[in-house]
């Protein structure tokens, strides 16, 4: 069973970094080792140290909060996919310039990509993502809820289905990447 990190450090799961960190010390302060005789503090301490690192870091509470949907929804098949489509992509050859978890920055000579990873893909969301990079962007969705506004320098992959939405890929070096989601 998945700890819950956010009533550790009794935070609502929609808390702010600094939230988080306003938290994390109050609980440090009262539960130190050096601060507090209790037998129990040092393992109070070690769970909270364990809290506040996930939480604290964008790409660890994007996992976090992944592993926790999938464990209310009883096994939801979204993170083993897009865990083994990010697989995929990292073996493409390409220079990995910045990945948060949920997105990556791929380069190979003068391209640039912005890979996104997302559960469930919304107009909403894809608007979000094509407004962030100025370049190539290409969201690759195990869900997609239609109907899509799709922006002129985005690709969706539909996971499921292996379906290609929105432009077309620039040149046969950028569909070479993402040549294994397509039929």
């Amino acid at each position: 069973m998945l700890v819950d990190y956010y009533a550790l450090l009794n935070v609502p799961t929609d808390a702010t970094s600094e939230e988080i960190q306003r938290a994390y010390r109050g609980l440090a302060m009262r539960y130190h080792p050096d601060r507090n005789p209790d037998p129990d503090a040092a393992f109070r301490m070690t769970a909270i140290n364990d809290a506040y690192s996930v939480l604290s870091d964008a790409a660890g509470r994007l996992r976090y909060d992944l592993q926790r949907r999938s464990a209310k929804s009883g096994g939801d098949i979204s993170m083993p996919v897009l865990r083994a489509a990010k697989e995929t992509i990292l073996r493409g050859g390409w220079t990995l310039l910045d990945d948060d978890g949920a997105n990556m920055t791929l380069e190979q000579k003068s391209r640039r990509v912005r890979v996104c990873f997302a559960e469930r893909l919304t107009s909403v969301r894809l608007r979000a993502i094509s407004r962030r990079f100025p370049g190539l962007s290409v969201v690759l969705a195990v869900e997609i809820e239609a109907p899509l506004n799709l922006a002129l320098q985005t690709v969706v992959i539909d996971l499921m289905h292996s379906r290609r939405h929105g432009t077309d890929f620039p040149d046969d070096v950028y569909r070479g990447l993402f040549a294994a989601f397509l039929v």
